[in-house]
C-alpha cells in the first residue's frame, strides 16, 4: 500500500500533489490531491491495477472523453483523465459534504420531501447525459454527493467507458463486476448487450426505493441472490416498509423496477415530470423539512437467499452474454471458474447449486469431479420405516423451495457443506426436519418417524447416539450414550406457565421436590416462597405483575424464574428439565454460524416463541437468545443455564454458564424435555459438573531464568514480509484492507484486516485486536457477530487491526476450542499466535498511515484472557484494554500458561468485568488476573459492572477510549 502511494505521488507530481487516501471501491481508489496549476483540491479515482492490464490506455482514454464536456449542475464534472507509469487516472472535483449511501446509513429512511428533491436532482442529471447519449450504468447512493440542498453525481460514463473498451469477458476474468447488484437492472445481470438509458432509470427506483425504505427492494447474503431476484421476482410495494409515502411518488418510483423495460418510464424527462409534480401545492405531498423520516415497518433479516434453480438461471442468462457456442463451454469457461470462487469464499451451498447444473452438461468431467470433495460430502439416509421422500434447502430458507433428493434408504447422496435443511416426509407420519453442518459430520443417524398424532404437540424426537458436549470449559468431559428424547419445540411461554400458577403450583409442595440450598444451609417453605414473587409482591415470575403477565406477551417465553420454578414447574407438566448432554446435543452448536444470526441477541427484550425463525439442528426453536434455558446439572452451588438470553453476547449459544439457582433474572426461562424408555445413562448425563480450580494468588510463578528461556520460544527470524493489500472496501465509519503477508513459521501466509478511521487524520494511532472465541467456530470475518465491542475503536479515530490467528477465521479448521491443555500442540498455538500478532505488527510498521509509536492491545473474551500471555511477550504496546478477561483453571503446559506471564507485563492496562461472569469469576479470576499484573499500580484499572459476561456499551466505550487517550494521546481529527 505505502509503496503504491509512493509510486502514484511521484508520477503525478508534475500535476498533482497527492495528500491521502478517501477510499476505495470494486473499481478505483480514491485520492484527495491538490491540483497545482489551479490551485484547488481535487478528487483523483485511480483505476484498480487488475483493471488498467485489461483496458489498456489508449482506448481507455478515448472512450472516457465523451463525458469530459457533460456540464449540468447535477454532474460532477471530469476535470481531466491520463496514464502515467502505468496508473490509469481521472479527476473530479473535491465536494466538501457527504455521499447519499453515508446519510442513508446515518438515517435509514429520509424525509419525504428530501426524497423527492434529491430523486428529482439526480433524475434531472440523467435526463441531460441520456440526451448527449450517455448513460451512466451504475447509479446508486455511494455515486450521488450531497452538498448542501445539492446532489451530484459521480462517475457519468466511466462504467461505459469500462464496458465498451474490454468487454463484459474480460472483465468478468479480471474478477471486476460490472455495476452493482443491489442497483443492477435485469438485462444488465443477464449481462444483455443492448442495455439502453432504462436501465438508469431502474437504477434510479431502487435508489428512491432505498431512500424511502432503508432498504433495497431485494436483499440477500450473495450477489447471485440479488440478481435472481433482480430477474425474476416482483418487489414489495414501498408502501410496505413504510406509512405515509404519497401515492404518486410511490407508484412513480415502483414503475422504475418494471422487470420488462418497456414498462418503465421511457425518459429520464418523463419522470422527472412526475416527480416535480409530488412537491407542487396540487401534488400529494408537502414539504417536510425539520421533521423526523417516517418509521415503517422493519427491515427484515437480510438472509433472503435466491432458490437453487433461480441461481441456475443467472449463469445460464449470463453465459449468453459472453457468446459461448453451446452449453459445454458455459460449464468449462464459466461455471467451473465460478464454482471455484464460491468455494474459495466459503459459499459451499451456491458452489453446490451451481456443479449440479454443470453436471447435467458435463457429467463427471475431472476437474469438477474433483472440486466436488471441496463443497459437499456424501452421506446415506436412513429411515424408520423406509420409504420417506427427503429434500434439502438452505438454512432459513422460507420461500419453500425444497429441492428433493429421492427416497430412503439412499447411499451416496452428497450435500452441501454448510448448515442445509433436510427434511424427510412420509404419509401418514409427523415430518422431520434437520440442519447439518455437514462438513464435520461423518454419517447420520437413522431417522425415526412417528405416526401422526403419536407425538405430544410441539414436541421434537432426537434420535439416541453418543454424544460429546462441545460448549468451552466442557469439552473434556466424557461421552454418554444417549436414548432416544423428546424436547420443547418453543420454550415454555407465559401462557403455559400462567396454568402452573392458577393451579396453585406455588402452593402445592408435591412440585417442589428439590430442598431450598442457600448459603450453606435450608431454608423453610415460608423463607423459600417470599423468594418467588413478581413486581407486586404476588407469586410469579419476576417479570410480572398482579399474578399475571403483560397482557400481550403470552406467546412470550415465561421469563425471570428461578431454577427452583423451572423445576416445579417441570413436575407440574410431568417432565424434566434437560441436562446440559440433552440441552446441547438438541441445540446442535455447531450451527451457530447460521443460527446465532437469525436469533434474538437484540437487547430489546423478548420475542414471541420461534418469532426469529432460527431453529437449532433439530428444529428446536430459540436454543440462541430470547432467554437462557434452566438444566438440571449442578456447578458447585449454581445449576447451569445455557444458550444465552435477549441481552447476552451472541457467543454466549455455546457457552457453558451456570449461577445461582436462585437466580431471577428477566432473562432467566425454561424448556422441558421428555426422557423415553427410561434413559439408561439418565444419572450419568444428570450428575454434578465441577469444573476445574486454581488459587492463583496462593500459586508461583516460575523464576525470571526460567521465562527467560520461554521467550525464546516466542522469537523468529526478520524474514521479508511479502505483505500484499488482496481487497479493500469502504463503509461510512472506516476502509477496511484485508493484507496477507509471510507468517514466520511452517511457510504459511498470514491474513489481517486493517480498518483505517474515515474521519481522522493520518498517521493513525493503531489498536491491534485478539478477538474471542466465537472466531474459532466460524470461517470468515463478515460472520464476525462482535463488531459490536470494537466498531467504536475506529469511529473515534483509531486504525484497527485484526489479525486472522492460525486456527480462526478463514485460517481455521482443526483448532475446536479455546480451552486451555497440558498439550504440545496446545502450546505450539500459543507460540504461533504470539507469532501471528508480532509480525502484524512488523507489518503495521511498515504503513506510513500508522502511527505505532502510539500502539495498543485490545483483547475481549479470549483475547482478553491471552492478553496475560501476549502483552509479557510483544513490548511494543503503549496500552492495552482486556475487555471481560481473567484467567482460566484448566491448565496449560507452563510455558504455555498466562499464569506465568501475567507477572511480567507492564504495559498500562485496563481491564473492564461483569460481577458474574461464570468464565471468569470475579473473585477467583479476575481479580487475581489484575492483582498479578506486573503493571505499576497507577497504569492499572479493574472495572466491574453488575452482569455476566459483558459491559454495558455505554460504559464500555466511554472507558476504552478515556484509556486509549489518555496513554496513546488524542487523536487527529
Amino acid at each position: 500500500m505505502a509503496e503504491t502511494f509512493d509510486r502514484l505521488k511521484t508520477a503525478l507530481s508534475d500535476r498533482y500533489s497527492i495528500e491521502r487516501e478517501l477510499g476505495a471501491g470494486g473499481m478505483a481508489t480514491v485520492y484527495l490531491a491538490h491540483d497545482l496549476k489551479h490551485d484547488r483540491q481535487v478528487a483523483v479515482k485511480v483505476l484498480r491495477p487488475e483493471l488498467a492490464a485489461v483496458l489498456g490506455a489508449e482506448r481507455f482514454l478515448n472512450e472516457i472523453k465523451v463525458t469530459a464536456n457533460l456540464q449540468h449542475p447535477h454532474v460532477l464534472a471530469l476535470h481531466d483523465s491520463g496514464e502515467a507509469e502505468g496508473f490509469l487516472y481521472y479527476v473530479m472535483p473535491y465536494v466538501e459534504g457527504e455521499s447519499l449511501r453515508q446519510r442513508i446509513a446515518r438515517e435509514g429512511q429520509l424525509p419525504l420531501y428530501d426524497v423527492a428533491r434529491i430523486l428529482g436532482q439526480v433524475v434531472d442529471a440523467l435526463a441531460e447525459a441520456h440526451a448527449k447519449g450517455i448513460i451512466h450504468r451504475d447509479i446508486k447512493p455511494d455515486n450521488v454527493l450531497l452538498s448542501g440542498r445539492h446532489a451530484v453525481v459521480s462517475d457519468f460514463g466511466v462504467a461505459k467507458a469500462v464496458s465498451e473498451a474490454t468487454g463484459l469477458q474480460k472483465l468478468t476474468t479480471a474478477g471486476i463486476a460490472l455495476g452493482t447488484p443491489h442497483y443492477m437492472a435485469p438485462e444488465q445481470a443477464s449481462a444483455d448487450p443492448n442495455v439502453d438509458r432504462r436501465a438508469d432509470i431502474y437504477a434510479a427506483g431502487v435508489m428512491g426505493y432505498e431512500m424511502l425504505a432503508g432498504r433495497t427492494p431485494f436483499v440477500s447474503d450473495s450477489a447471485h441472490g440479488v440478481l435472481a431476484a433482480h430477474m425474476t421476482q416482483t418487489p414489495e410495494p414501498v408502501t410496505q416498509h413504510r406509512e405515509g409515502v404519497p401515492e404518486q411518488l410511490g407508484a412513480a418510483i415502483m414503475r422504475c423496477l418494471a422487470k420488462n423495460p418497456q414498462d418503465r418510464w421511457q425518459t429520464a424527462n418523463d419522470l422527472l415530470n412526475e416527480i416535480e409534480q409530488t412537491v407542487t401545492p396540487t401534488g400529494a405531498m408537502t414539504p417536510a423539512r425539520g421533521l423526523p423520516p417516517t418509521r415503517g415497518a422493519k427491515g427484515t433479516l437480510g438472509w433472503i437467499v435466491a432458490a437453487a434453480a433461480v441461481l441456475v438461471v443467472v449463469f445460464v442468462w449470463l453465459s449468453r452474454g459472453f457468446g459461448l457456442s453451446d452449453r459445454s463451454d458455459w460449464a468449462l469457461q464459466v461455471a467451473i471458474p465460478e464454482i471455484q470462487r464460491l468455494t474459495e469464499d466459503g459459499q459451499w451451498e451456491d458452489a453446490f447449486v451451481l456443479a449440479t447444473e454443470a453436471r447435467t452438461v458435463i457429467g463427471d468431467e475431472p476437474l469438477l469431479a474433483d472440486l466436488w470433495q471441496q463443497f459437499s460430502k456424501e452421506f446415506a439416509f436412513r429411515t424408520e420405516p423406509a420409504g420417506a421422500e427427503i429434500s434439502w434447502r438452505r438454512y432459513g430458507d422460507s420461500s419453500g423451495n425444497w429441492q428433493h433428493i429421492g427416497t430412503t434408504p439412499l447411499e451416496g447422496v452428497a450435500l452441501p457443506f454448510g448448515y442445509p435443511s433436510v427434511k424427510y416426509e412420509l404419509e401418514g407420519y409427523q415430518p422431520v426436519e434437520q440442519s447439518l453442518f455437514a462438513r464435520w459430520l461423518s454419517d447420520l443417524p437413522v431417522i425415526r418417524l412417528d405416526s401422526v398424532g403419536v407425538l405430544p404437540a410441539g414436541a421434537v424426537r432426537v434420535p439416541s447416539g453418543e454424544f460429546v458436549i462441545n460448549a468451552p470449559g466442557l469439552e473434556g468431559l466424557d461421552a454418554v450414550e444417549l436414548g432416544d428424547y423428546l424436547i420443547d419445540r418453543y420454550e415454555v411461554t407465559n401462557r403455559d406457565y400462567k396454568e402452573f400458577v392458577d393451579a396453585g403450583g406455588y402452593e402445592n409442595r408435591e412440585y417442589w421436590e428439590h430442598p431450598f440450598e442457600r448459603d450453606g444451609r435450608v431454608l423453610s417453605w415460608d423463607e423459600a416462597m417470599s423468594q418467588f414473587v413478581d413486581r407486586t409482591g404476588r407469586r410469579g415470575p419476576s417479570t410480572w405483575e398482579v399474578g399475571d403477565y403483560p397482557g400481550d406477551e403470552g406467546d412470550h417465553p415465561a421469563a425471570g424464574v428461578s431454577w427452583y420454578e423451572a423445576a416445579a414447574y417441570a413436575q407440574f407438566a410431568g417432565r424434566d428439565l434437560p441436562t446440559i448432554y440433552h440441552w446441547n446435543k438438541a441445540a446442535d452448536v455447531w450451527g451457530m454460524n447460521w443460527v446465532v444470526p437469525r436469533s434474538n441477541y437484540d437487547d430489546e427484550g423478548t420475542a414471541p416463541v420461534g418469532a426469529h425463525g432460527a431453529p437449532s439442528g433439530w428444529n428446536v426453536h430459540d436454543m440462541a437468545g430470547n432467554v437462557r434455558e434452566w438444566c438440571y446439572n449442578i456447578s458447585g452451588n449454581e445449576r447451569f443455564i445455557l444458550g444465552g438470553g435477549w441481552n447476552d453476547a451472541p457467543y454466549m449459544f455455546n457457552d457453558a454458564y451456570a449461577q445461582s439457582p436462585w437466580d431471577r433474572s428477566p432473562t432467566n426461562g425454561f424448556r422441558l424435555v421428555t426422557y423415553l424408555e427410561g434413559e439408561a445413562n439418565l444419572a450419568v448425563a444428570s450428575r454434578p459438573i465441577e469444573r476445574p480450580f486454581r488459587d492463583f494468588l496462593a500459586a508461583e510463578p516460575v523464576s525470571d531464568d526460567i521465562f527467560e528461556v520461554y521467550l525464546t520460544m516466542f522469537d523468529y527470524d526478520p524474514t521479508p514480509l511479502n505483505a500484499v493489500i488482496e481487497a479493500a472496501d469502504t463503509t461510512d465509519d472506516w476502509i477496511r484492507q484485508r493484507i496477507t503477508f509471510d507468517a514466520a513459521y511452517g511457510g504459511q501466509r498470514m491474513v489481517a484486516y486493517l480498518h483505517l478511521p474515515v474521519n481522522a487524520e493520518p498517521p493513525y494511532q493503531t489498536v491491534a485486536c485478539f478477538p474471542g472465541s466465537n472466531s474459532i467456530f466460524t470461517r470468515s470475518i463478515e460472520q464476525d457477530m462482535s463488531k459490536s465491542v470494537w466498531d467504536f475503536i475506529v469511529k473515534s479515530g483509531r486504525a484497527f487491526l485484526y489479525p486472522v490467528y492460525d486456527g480462526t477465521w478463514e485460517r481455521g479448521g482443526s483448532l475446536t476450542t479455546d480451552q486451555p491443555s497440558e498439550s504440545n500442540s496446545y502450546r505450539d498455538y500459543v507460540i504461533r499466535w504470539a507469532q501471528d500478532l508480532g509480525r502484524s505488527l512488523d507489518y503495521a510498521e511498515t504503513r506510513e498511515d500508522l502511527d505505532t509509536e502510539h500502539l495498543a492491545y485490545y483483547g475481549y473474551s479470549w483475547g482478553g484472557r491471552m492478553g496475560g500471555l501476549m502483552l509479557a511477550v510483544e513490548p511494543r504496546f503503549d496500552a492495552a484494554v482486556l475487555y471481560v478477561a481473567g484467567l482460566k483453571f484448566q491448565r496449560a503446559l507452563p510455558e504455555a500458561d498466562p499464569f506465568n506471564y501475567v507477572s511480567r507485563v507492564r504495559s498500562p492496562v485496563l481491564m473492564l468485568n461483569g460481577r458474574w461472569d461464570n468464565f471468569f469469576p470475579l473473585e477467583t479470576s479476575q481479580k487475581p488476573m489484575f492483582q498479578l499484573l506486573g503493571t505499576p499500580a497507577a497504569d492499572k484499572r479493574h472495572v466491574v459492572y453488575d452482569g455476566g459476561h459483558f459491559v454495558p456499551r455505554p460504559q464500555l466505550i466511554s472507558e476504552t477510549l478515556d484509556w486509549l487517550d489518555k496513554y496513546l494521546g488524542s487523536v487527529r481529527r
